[in-house]
């Protein structure tokens, strides 16, 4: 063999030695992107299991509590209708009372002049005691209905007051199930929690821009898609640098919709599903289809 053989068989020799070690090297650093990307994808349906349990659990308590706040105000509504009538009887009662003491009286009086007549009209005084007799047993049983309406009136007054007490009470627990609601950040909306509870998507984005917090990290983030490609506040998107420009592919974290327009919308970084050393940058990828 010739030295100019020797000396090619030496090159592609080292060629050789040198493809290895770049193949090894893109091998361990495929094989460490694709373990980061698994165990963030667990996370995110593991969260995702837990907020559609937790938005069940509320949607099923603020219906238990609707429907009791419901109950309550027919039950209110029907006991001010009883009371209005049972006033309204009370003061037809009174006024029949009032009329039958006014003609008591004059039956009285008129029995009182015709005793002092003339013996022959002693039937007719006898006649008009029993029609006394029988408008103050007319008096006595409207004076009992109007004790016993009034006692009815009573009651009702204090079942209403109990009923208003429990509504205030109701006013106040469901003022705090949507307090508690606020607090976690989840939907009231049994509708828009039912969207979301249903998969996004598949759309593909650009970050727009960025926005820092006072440690001078990527707080929020403006993307190129919105509500006309199917995003709805809630949804959450992966953010990705696909290796242009020289730089290696990496995944960059979970960011989280929060306001929505027609061509964008602005999102929040989601802090604990973001790896090590992921900083977003204007250009990356955002996407649902991971």
């Amino acid at each position: 063999m010739s030295f100019v053989g020797k000396v090619l068989v030496v090159f592609q020799l080292v060629l050789s030695v040198l493809f290895m070690a770049l193949a090894g090297a893109v091998f361990s650093v495929h094989t460490n992107w694709k373990a980061k990307y698994t165990q963030a994808a667990d996370n995110y349906d593991k969260a995702t299991k837990e907020i559609s349990t937790k938005t069940a659990e509320l949607d099923s308590v603020k219906q238990q509590t609707q429907k009791t706040v419901d109950d309550n105000k027919a039950e209110m509504t029907r006991l001010r209708d009883l009371v209005q009538t049972q006033e309204g009887q009370i003061a037809a009662l009174t006024k029949k009372n009032n009329e039958d003491q006014q003609e008591l009286q004059t039956q009285t009086a008129l029995a009182e002049d015709k005793a002092k007549e003339a013996e022959f009209r002693k039937q007719e005084s006898d006649e008009q005691r029993a029609a006394n007799r029988a408008l103050q047993a007319s008096l006595d049983d409207n004076a009992s209905k109007l004790r016993q309406s009034e006692d009815e009136k009573f009651s009702l007054q204090v079942d209403f007051d109990n009923l208003k007490v429990k509504w205030q009470e109701d006013q106040e627990r469901l003022a705090y199930l949507d307090n508690l609601v606020r607090k976690h950040k989840l939907e009231s909306d049994p509708k828009v929690a039912a969207k979301l509870e249903e998969p996004p998507p598949p759309v593909e984005g650009l970050v727009k821009s960025i926005k820092k917090d006072r440690a001078n990290q990527v707080r929020l983030v403006e993307i190129s898609i919105g509500s006309d490609d199917g995003l709805i506040v809630g949804h959450k998107l992966d953010v990705l640098r696909t290796g242009v420009n020289g730089k290696p592919p990496k995944f960059l974290g979970v960011v989280k919709v929060i306001k929505i327009e027609p061509d964008y919308a602005v999102c929040e970084v989601l802090r604990e599903d973001a790896p090590p050393n992921g900083i977003i940058e204007v250009g990356d990828n955002v996407t649902t289809k991971l």
